[in-house]
């Protein structure tokens, strides 16, 4: 069978705009091109897709994921652990800048959910003591995160898809509002983020966005019942529990 770039983005689960830079920047895929110039992708691309994405998932750089593929016997150990000592090294070492390229680097190379899972978080748990040098390193290393996260949101802003805001709620850790929206950026979305947990909430005053409260915890009953009234009242609401 042949796929539009935008039905096999959805059978890949991988979106538009990473599949094409694997094309141009990596020669990774070679799609069939229509005679007015739209590419055309067949099941052996969507395998081979799902296969770049597993070798991504297991922390390779995209730019080094060729090889890989031509050799179907290769293994690789995860390269996450290596990703945050790098990180955590220029962190301490007090390379700001550095460390700010390699995350918006790493950006590029990888899929964002995965780096936020496998990676920022894990990294902000190895500087969470609560001692004066580990809270500014921290604090240092949440101003990174919050950059590049307006960086990404800012160049979605022009996206085709559905209006987002996401918020805390009851949230102990204000960062985890950036880093959940980060995992978001991407992929057709227009997200706007309250950077600070409201003391009251009133979704309701953004009837048409698609909210997602982060909150610490599980949801007592009674949040549960704050939760569906929000829900009558707006075109979605999810709650994302840390």
């Amino acid at each position: 069978m042949s796929y539009s770039i935008g039905e096999f983005a959805t059978l890949c689960g991988i979106n538009a705009t990473t599949l094409r830079a694997w094309q141009r920047r990596y020669g990774l895929l070679k799609p069939m091109r229509t005679d007015g110039g739209h590419r055309l992708y067949s099941d052996a691309d969507v395998q081979q897709a799902l296969r770049i994405l597993d070798w991504v998932k297991k922390g390779v750089p995209v730019s080094q994921v060729k090889p890989l593929l031509e050799r179907p016997g290769a293994r690789r150990t995860n390269n996450w652990v290596t990703l945050q000592t790098t990180m955590l090294e220029r962190l301490k070492e007090g390379k700001i800048e550095s460390l700010r390229q390699l995350i918006y680097d790493s950006g590029r190379e990888y899929p964002r959910p995965e780096l936020v899972t496998e990676v920022l978080r894990p990294l902000r748990s190895q500087v969470s003591a609560n001692t004066p040098a580990m809270m500014t390193l921290r604090e240092v290393l949440d101003g990174i995160i919050l950059s590049y996260t307006s960086f990404c949101l800012e160049g979605d802003k022009r996206a085709p898809g559905d209006n987002y805001l996401i918020c805390g709620w009851q949230l102990t850790d204000p960062c985890e509002v950036w880093l959940e929206a980060l995992k978001r950026t991407g992929q057709g979305h227009r997200i706007d983020v309250l950077p600070i947990s409201p003391a009251a909430l009133a979704p309701e005053i953004f009837p048409g966005r698609h909210w997602l409260l982060v909150t610490s915890g599980k949801l007592t009953i009674a949040r549960k019942k704050q939760v569906e009234k929000w829900r009558e009242l707006v075109t979605s609401l999810d709650v994302i529990a840390l």
